[in-house]
């Protein structure tokens, strides 16, 4: 009985690997295609496009500096 449920958790925790690589992979697609996204339509819309510190992504940079008349 040991054996089948050793068996059994082994298959589970390759499952939960699997999935979990897949779930990866679409979430780095998906942050790909977001950006690619964003990026176009600032462009469409004549927007600066903005930069992000890799350290932070919570600090945004734009592109270029913004003049106050």
């Amino acid at each position: 009985m040991a054996a089948r449920t050793e068996g059994a958790g082994r298959l589970h925790a390759d499952f939960k690997r699997a999935a979990n690589d897949e779930l990866t992979k679409f979430e780095r697609r998906e942050r790909e295609f977001q950006k690619e996204d964003r990026d176009e339509r600032a462009k469409r819309l004549q927007l600066p496009v903005e930069r992000y510190n890799r350290e932070d992504w919570r600090v945004r940079k734009p592109s270029r500096p913004f003049h106050r008349a």
